[in-house]
């Protein structure tokens, strides 16, 4: 498999890098980081000086390819920092590749070039463009830097979606890299070949349509931006859960049934509770229990226990049950926030255990301090708690 898989590089690269990426991938595959580091940076700095078409068909894929790979070496080796540089590198030679007449820029003093440099960019071109840039959000957070970096990343992210993926169809919510170019008829290179051959990143082939949405309506819901969160939590259940939701996966539809509660949440917080209509309380009563349906039904469809689906199911039990005590029912709201602290207890889940216990025994004093309760992701609860 190592020669095969060896001699599949050495064939579709140009001359000029071959000897790099081949003897960089053995350094990978014996474990010698450092030397395979050494490769990959020269393959890099080669590729990048090259004329495009010299790597013939997919050739951005390629030539971004040898970037992303590079990448991935440096965050095994917890040189995140430079990490970090390189995917930016990588996405603006993605962004820039047919743009002449550029001056040299770093990460530092690059010009607002918009989304339009991806429309003269193939499909795969645009959905690579877009995971650089989530990976970029990602990075930045874990790196705290500062959270208009985050931002830049995600609203980025956000509006190449809108304005040049959504408007081709068919689309799902995650989807998995197949062939591309003429790689299905034998003649020219299969992106997942590209992909295995290279040792990239799992979210190079996974491309998670809805999760930009997700986070920038985190990061705003987070920050207290209401008006900015809604649409997108909205925009990231219509992708998850679409019209017709018969294919869609069970971790998709508890995802979706996850933002229904956090609209819920947000519609909560927006009012002022001591004042709420009644119609703005059933309204956001409505969304939550959608997503509890939702994640109860989902749940049944699959012997598979979904972590995201358990935690789901506690998140919205909550929100439920503070929904019906800001209605008056305290008896419905014990009854629910029960549910949700059994529920957190089974899947040891801490964060709904602190929130379940403290509004219970909030209810039981006879105040109305419920705390919101969204779901992060994994990892940014361990971010929160080191």
């Amino acid at each position: 498999m190592l020669r095969y898989g060896l001699y599949t590089v050495m064939t579709m690269w140009p001359e000029e890098v071959r000897a790099d990426l081949r003897s960089g991938l053995r350094a990978k595959r014996k474990g010698d980081l450092d030397t395979a580091i050494l490769y990959f940076s020269r393959a890099w700095q080669t590729a990048k000086a090259m004329p495009l078409q010299t790597f013939g068909d997919d050739a951005l894929l390629k030539v971004t390819g040898i970037g992303i790979a590079l990448g991935g070496l440096l965050e095994d080796q917890k040189r995140l920092e430079e990490a970090y540089a390189l995917y930016e590198d990588t996405f603006w030679l993605l962004r820039t590749a047919y743009m002449d007449s550029l001056p040299p820029s770093t990460m530092a003093n690059r010009p607002d070039l918009g989304i339009e440099t991806l429309k003269g960019l193939t499909r795969a071109d645009r959905m690579r463009a877009v995971a650089l840039s989530y990976k970029l959000a990602e990075m930045a957070h874990d790196l705290r830097r500062p959270s208009q970096e985050e931002e830049r990343w995600l609203v980025w992210s956000v509006e190449a979606i809108l304005r040049t993926v959504l408007d081709a169809p068919p689309l799902t919510a995650v989807e998995v890299v197949a062939p591309a170019g003429k790689g299905a008829g034998g003649e020219g290179p299969n992106v997942k070949v590209l992909i295995e051959q290279l040792g990239l990143p799992e979210w190079t082939a996974r491309h998670d349509i809805a999760a930009p949405f997700e986070a920038l309506g985190t990061f705003y819901a987070k920050s207290g931006n209401i008006t900015y969160a809604l649409p997108l939590y909205l925009q990231a259940i219509s992708i998850l859960i679409p019209s017709t939701p018969n294919a869609t996966p069970v971790e998709d539809r508890c995802r979706g049934a996850q933002l229904m509660g956090n609209v819920a949440e947000l519609m909560i917080r927006s009012m002022n509770t001591e004042q709420a209509s009644p119609e703005a309380l059933s309204q956001a009563e409505a969304w939550a229990k959608k997503g509890l349906d939702v994640v109860m039904a989902a749940r049944k469809l699959s012997p598979i226990k979904y972590d995201i689906c358990e935690e789901s199911l506690a998140m919205l039990l909550y929100n439920v049950a503070m929904i019906r005590d800001l209605s008056g029912d305290k008896v419905q709201a014990q009854s629910l926030l029960t549910q949700a602290l059994e529920q957190s207890k089974a899947i040891g889940m801490e964060e709904g255990v602190r929130h379940s216990e403290r509004a219970l025994s909030a209810l039981q004093e006879g105040k109305d301090e419920f705390e919101p309760f969204l779901v992060a992701k994994e990892e940014d609860r361990r971010a929160e708690t080191s």
